[in-house]
């Protein structure tokens, strides 16, 4: 039998050199767990693929843990859960840390004004690619009405919550698939902690409600978060529109999901506060939010939901959530563009990095290193 130690420490080690994104994540769990270790089997695997992009959550984090849970049951699932984001997470965390306390203010500014463009045309990229994905019809016009729907309350400064806009897509999408004439709504219960008169605690728990929502709706990739968090983050004066495209860029840097761009909000957000300790901490309550369900779904409920997950109405959900994915990608684009990118220049290079993503499929961390390095030179 694997060891917990064996398991931890190679879960570690793949976290480690997690880049490129889930794909290239996804080759380094299968070319370990199943070529190299012979530790699970192909078909176990695919088995776990499927369920593990029928899930709401980053797909690589879950894999990891579902390969952890397929080994050694649950101990294994956190363990190999946990060491695959470690290393990603302490990442994230210094470059927080730098990012916070740097005293060379111009050479700051200068990498943050070159890579806010690109961070912004990768967004605009990924939305891109979603919609040049194969799809059904209803599919392209369900995406296309909430994009025209979501631009004109931009244009009439009209505040949608975009999280709201995924979750009122799948409802509508299995209202649709019943055809039935009257839908009961539960309303989300979120976290009711009387903390009214601690502060920590009750940023703690504002972190760890929004962090959370997120993580029940990430359906198509990770950089669905932007959306979700982006009026949040922006809504409770946590950071400006310019430092969130700076921790999605620290995100991209880093090993791991681009889900991790969690730690930077939670610790901006306690360094605001009261610094110190406390903004590791807020760090980590972000993190553990948007990751519970990812573990809660593969640990608790993984026999559950292999048998559930192909029922009409829950495919149903799945897919309306889908389907407003790149309109709303697209809406976190252009509102983040608009907020935080000023003077032609700035226009100028998310274009150039729009087309070299897009059409030469440059990525996003190469990228983001050319433009960083750009930037200091200019601010030199």
């Amino acid at each position: 039998m694997i060891s917990l130690m064996e398991l931890g420490l190679s879960c570690l080690r793949l976290g480690a050199v997690a880049f490129g994104g889930p794909q290239a994540h996804m080759a380094l769990l299968r070319e370990t767990f199943v070529e190299q270790r012979l530790w699970v089997k192909a078909e176990d695997f695919e088995e776990g693929l499927a369920l593990c992009e029928a899930l709401p959550g980053p797909a690589s984090s879950q894999m990891a843990i579902f390969l952890g849970w397929r080994c050694r049951g649950v101990a294994g699932g956190l363990v190999s859960g946990l060491g695959f984001l470690l290393p990603g997470l302490l990442v994230v965390l210094a470059l927080s840390a730098l990012w916070r306390s740097s005293s060379d203010l111009a050479a700051l500014r200068g990498i943050s004004s070159a890579i806010q463009p690109v961070v912004a045309a990768a967004i605009w990229a990924f939305a891109t690619q979603l919609i040049q994905r194969k799809r059904p019809t209803w599919e392209r016009w369900s995406a296309g009405l909430v994009f025209v729907l979501l631009a004109a309350c931009q244009l009439w400064d009209v505040n949608a919550p975009l999280g709201l806009v995924l979750l009122a897509s799948g409802l509508l999408r299995m209202a649709w698939q019943q055809r039935t004439r009257s839908l009961s709504l539960a309303p989300w219960l979120g976290l009711e902690l009387l903390v009214a008169t601690q502060p920590k605690l009750h940023l703690l728990a504002e972190l760890f409600d929004v962090f959370l929502r997120a993580g029940l709706l990430i359906f198509g990739g990770g950089f669905v978060i932007i959306p979700l968090l982006e009026g949040p983050v922006l809504d409770h004066g946590w950071m400006s529109s310019g430092a969130f495209l700076d921790g999605i860029a620290i995100g991209q840097l880093s090993p791991g999901p681009v889900v991790l761009t969690s730690a930077f909000v939670g610790f901006q957000a306690g360094a605001n506060l009261a610094g110190g300790w406390f903004a590791s901490a807020a760090a980590l309550v972000a993190t553990t939010a948007i990751f519970l369900p990812s573990f809660a779904f593969i640990l608790a409920a993984a026999p559950l939901i292999e048998r559930i997950r192909t029922r009409p109405m829950v495919q149903a959900f799945r897919d309306g959530v889908i389907a407003a994915v790149p309109a709303v990608v697209a809406i976190a684009a252009l509102r983040l563009s608009q907020e935080s990118l000023h003077g032609l220049g700035q226009w100028s290079v998310l274009l150039v990095a729009f087309v070299l993503r897009l059409h030469w499929k440059v990525p996003p961390a190469a990228l983001l290193l050319g433009a960083a390095g750009f930037g200091l030179l200019v601010a030199r």
